[in-house]
């Protein structure tokens, strides 16, 4: 049977999580080595390290090291070789930054020793703190940008004058912005960097130092506006990525695709009449003209979203499927239609359910068994193909037999439509695609078997002749269709003897059935009541009058005597049992429920057979003796009434269809064993045991007031031990059980009078079954 439904997971985002913190620690490790930085790259790497053991808010404390650590790999990157003569206000910005970063890992590393309950009644402090820790980040970036102003304007006026440093003042206000303000791309920032620059160029050229300190300064500003550009960014909502279906509609442009399908105009394309008998994937789907050319038009209606996203996975889907078995795309429409459309060749189609159980109802037997015969394999044939266009693994394969949609063209074709999408959800199974299949085919006639069983326990069906119809059909198809392991093909002469058959020449119910025996795999039996002993294994006869009561059955002979090739068959027994075994006695309240134990008999001499039986003191066993011979063969036995089946029915003047052929008889006695023992006697202070006259429900005393029953130890009483008896049975007729204490099956002697031997033993009425095999009139017509 099918397992429950899970979702799958990937895992690329732990991957990538896990890979993006390797990446900033090995930034961040880079700066070590330099002294200004050094207390802030340790202080960052014990952040990430701490990262990694909060449980709340986890991608927020993430972004925030980030952050940080972005901040930090920039001015590295930029002062790279230049540390030696850093400004002195750029290393009191980084002392000012280490305070920040020491802020945020004292409080990240309390958010992860805090327990759940105290993260959960702090939720919305966590929150705020860590807006707190942001906008300090985002001052101390300002921060590094006006230091590195500042040194500019000083190493500027030790150069020039007014003149130029009113320029460079006008360049320096339009640097001078907020992070979050910058209204123009930043290549035009940098772009303004570097004529601030050139116009330094400009300058005395007898003053080489002075100009190398400022563009060093210049340099720095850069890594500046880098950092808080990047800064400015994260702060900004992300553009989102452009969906699917966006994609799909942004190419929308020409005639036709890459795939050379065609795209349609609203204008293009005439709807005519609907297809009211379509269901499922083809419902609302209607008759159309479009260049002149009849078509199938469905049209993806209803919420916006939804339908434009099924247009585009369908489209995507048939584009790569070119089978006779599915739909078949022409073309669609070209994203200007308010209801997107898709254009599918010309087919009628009707749901395949009503046209299975119409033909079931009315065709004979081996017309039903080629129907479903034939639409395994069409069914097969598509999903063997959309498996290996779209890359289907077998578990998905099945989702897609068990979702899709089984339609029937005017041909009597199979078409199935696409299965309902299930983003993200694979079910798995426990058997594989030949049963999927199995299962999909023969759930008609399973529905119309159910349905006829249900009528007749009602009463609204008086004759069970469709009910065994069907179960013929049923265990004939079985015999066909591949088994669990053996792969979804059919067999191969099945294939061909599929591929031959045409109106002029049909499959017969005898070919299949000689084609399931010739593979040895048609064990197909019914199975009826007879009076006990009245028949056994190798009985051959009929019921006269049509009827069903094996009462009436005329004997005729045993194919295991009459006939040469039946005396060569194996016949096989075997006895085995079931028990019931109930605790307590008779006057136990509340009454105990029986336990179902397995029942083993070991044999004895004189064909008779010993049951050990375990029985609890005051209870009571009924065992179950089933006692069964049968044919080690069906399908030999098929096999001798197909060739046999019309001589035995002409020396007594009656048709073949009406020989029955009992293959296995089986008889069940049930006996029940009692043991009538009086209960123990209760140990003063202590509870007595459940039994006749004892209370109902367990007794408190002894030491510490524990219960005396089923407990061991000082003041309680241990529970009995169950009596071991042996029931002795046998098959034969004449026989009758009883029950002893000795394992080799001798009889308690009669002069025995124990009063521990306090034993009963009675038996029921047996009961007899035969398994049977019958030909059909279909048989006998081919």
């Amino acid at each position: 049977m099918a397992l429950r439904a899970v979702r799958r997971s990937s895992g690329n985002n732990a991957l990538d999580w896990v890979l993006t913190s390797s990446q900033i620690a090995a930034n961040v490790s880079a700066m070590l080595p330099f002294p200004p930085t050094m207390a802030a790259a340790t202080l960052l790497l014990a952040i990430l390290q701490i990262v990694n053991d909060i449980k709340t808010n986890q991608q927020e404390c993430f972004r925030l090291a980030h952050r940080a650590a972005r901040l930090l790999t920039a001015l590295g990157r930029r002062m790279e070789g230049k540390w030696d003569d850093a400004p002195e206000s750029l290393l009191e910005n980084i002392r000012e930054f280490e305070v920040t970063l020491l802020s945020i890992r004292d409080f990240m590393l309390r958010a992860a020793q805090t327990k759940w309950i105290g993260r959960f009644m702090a939720k919305s402090s966590i929150q705020d703190a860590l807006l707190h820790y942001e906008e300090q980040l985002r001052d101390a970036a300002m921060s590094f940008q006006l230091a590195s102003l500042i040194e500019i304007h000083y190493a500027i006026g030790s150069t020039k004058g007014d003149s130029s440093m009113k320029s460079l003042r006008i360049t320096g206000e339009d640097i001078v912005m907020s992070p979050v303000e910058f209204p123009e791309p930043l290549s035009s920032r940098l772009s303004m960097s570097e004529s601030t620059v050139s116009t330094l160029d400009f300058m005395d050229q007898n003053s080489r130092c002075s100009r190398e300190s400022t563009e060093s300064s210049f340099t720095f500003v850069e890594a500046d506006l880098e950092a808080l550009v990047a800064d400015s960014e994260s702060q900004t909502p992300a553009i989102p990525e452009p969906t699917e279906e966006e994609l799909f509609l942004s190419d929308l442009s020409g005639e036709t695709d890459e795939f050379g399908f065609r795209r349609y105009h609203q204008s293009d394309v005439i709807v005519r009449k609907a297809n009211r008998k379509a269901v499922g994937w083809f419902a609302g789907t209607s008759e159309a003209q479009a260049g002149g050319q009849k078509t199938t038009i469905k049209r993806y209606e209803g919420q916006k979203d939804v339908a434009l996203k099924q247009w585009v996975r369908d489209i995507k889907t048939l584009r790569n499927l070119h089978h006779e078995n599915l739909p078949q795309l022409i073309g669609y429409s070209d994203g200007k239609a308010q209801t997107p459309f898709i254009l599918l060749a010309s087919v009628q189609c009707r749901d395949l359910a009503s046209a299975m159980r119409s033909a079931l109802t009315t065709r004979g037997l081996a017309d039903c068994a080629c129907l479903i015969l034939k639409t395994y394999r069409e069914i097969f044939s598509a999903i063997a193909h959309a498996q290996q266009q779209l890359s289907l693994s077998e578990n998905e394969a099945q989702d897609f037999i068990d979702h899709a949609t089984y339609s029937v063209d005017s041909d009597n074709n199979i078409v199935v439509g696409l299965p309902t999408p299930r983003d993200g959800w694979v079910t798995a199974r426990s058997y594989g695609l030949e049963e999927s299949l199995a299962g999909r085919v023969l759930q008609y006639l399973k529905e119309l078997m159910d349905a006829e069983e249900a009528a007749l326990q009602a009463g609204t069906s008086q004759t069970p002749a469709s009910l065994n119809k069907y179960k013929q059909l049923k265990a004939l198809l079985h015999s066909l269709l591949p088994r669990r392991r053996e792969g979804p093909a059919l067999l191969p002469e099945l294939e061909d003897l599929l591929d031959d058959a045409d109106e002029d020449n049909p499959i017969t119910l005898c070919a299949l059935r000689a084609l399931s025996i010739q593979q040895s795999r048609h064990d197909q039996t019914w199975q009826a009541r007879v009076p006990v002993g009245s028949l056994t294994t190798g009985d051959y006869g009929y019921i006269p009058g049509g009827s069903t009561d094996f009462a009436n059955f005329v004997r005729l002979g045993n194919i295991l005597i009459d006939f040469e090739d039946g005396k060569a068959m194996e016949v096989v027994g075997e006895t085995h049992g079931t028990m019931l075994v109930r605790t307590g006695g008779p006057g136990a309240f509340p009454p105990p429920l029986p336990q179902r134990q397995p029942a083993n008999p070991f044999i004895l001499p004189d064909e008779m057979e010993c049951w050990p039986v375990a029985l609890p003191p005051r209870g009571n066993a009924v065992l179950f003796a089933h006692h069964e011979t049968g044919l080690a063969s069906v399908n030999a036995a098929w096999r001798l009434l197909i060739a046999r089946g019309a001589t035995l029915a002409s020396t007594r003047g009656i048709m073949p269809q009406d020989v029955i052929l009992v293959t296995r008889s089986l008889r069940i006695d049930d006996h029940q064993i009692d043991d009538w023992k009086p209960s123990p006697p209760p140990v003063p202070g202590v509870g007595r045991a459940a039994g006749f006259g004892a209370p109902a429900f367990p007794q408190h005393g002894g030491f510490g007031g524990a219960p005396a029953f089923p407990h061991h130890g000082f003041g309680a009483q241990a529970p009995p031990m169950p009596s071991i008896v042996y029931l002795v049975t046998s098959a034969r007729p004449d026989f009758a059980a009883y029950i002893t204490d000795n394992p080799m099956g001798r009889p308690r002697p009669r002069e025995t009078r124990s009063t521990s031997w306090c034993f009963s033993c009675r038996s029921g009425s047996p009961v007899g079954y035969v398994d049977f095999i019958q030909l059909d009139a279909e048989d006998v017509e081919s």
